[in-house]
């Protein structure tokens, strides 16, 4: 995996507990944007370990290259439900590439053609793999797609990087060559909200008891 002090942007975070789980690997410098002020409140509270910022996608408040890697799962497909979503996808994922130093990692439930060629830039290299929907048929939407862009790469590097990671994320399945639902089915168990984040927090010896997010306990927030 990445090492842990790379710098990590999360975009379109939304509710998603997905930031928080990589804190409780071990990453610690995880930045979330969501253009909903509401649900960026709301997060901060539940996830008072992050760093959470208002903010719009398609033009982020960061300078060129700020962050090692920039992590979406389904913002790209966001994108796809505004208005004259083709130069919406282009603003956004021209954002990213500004912002990105070195990878772009994006989940997105549209088929692979549709992603690579919304990704598609001269300066970089894409590559996707299928990941089965472990919530399908409840919700249809059978796979989705992992891509990964790099620049300096080819996509046969990235896409051999991508297999490496999917194969340590559970077993392969021989016929097809994709993840199986065994490692994903925690989606369907995990604790959500504050209760999510109690439990990193104490696994962590994370002391927020003064509630002002910083972690510290001495109630003078972080900015």
């Amino acid at each position: 995996g990445a090492p842990l002090d790379v710098t990590i942007l999360g975009v379109g975070a939304g509710t998603s507990p997905l930031s928080s789980e990589l804190f409780a690997r071990g990453y610690r410098d995880l930045t979330n944007v969501d253009n909903c002020e509401a649900v960026v409140d709301a997060q901060r509270r539940r996830y008072p370990m992050l760093r959470w910022l208002v903010a719009d996608v398609r033009s982020l408040p960061f300078d060129d290259q700020s962050f090692d890697v920039v992590l979406d799962k389904g913002c790209l497909d966001t994108m796809f439900c505004c208005v004259d979503p083709e130069a919406q996808v282009n603003s956004y994922v021209g954002e990213v590439r500004r912002v990105a130093r070195s990878r772009f990692v994006t989940f997105s439930c549209h088929d692979a053609e549709t992603v690579r060629r919304s990704l598609r830039d001269p300066s970089w290299a894409v590559a996707t793999v299928d990941l089965p929907n472990p919530r399908w048929p409840a919700i249809d939407v059978e796979t989705f797609q992992l891509a990964l862009c790099e620049p300096a790469a080819t996509r046969d590097a990235l896409a051999t990087l991508l297999q490496g990671a999917v194969a340590r994320l559970g077993r392969l399945d021989d016929a097809a060559p994709v993840l199986l639902p065994t490692r994903l089915s925690h989606l369907e168990r995990r604790a959500s909200g504050r209760r999510h984040s109690d439990l990193i927090a104490t696994q962590l010896g994370y002391d927020d008891d003064d509630g002002d997010g910083d972690g510290d306990g001495d109630g003078a927030g972080e900015i």
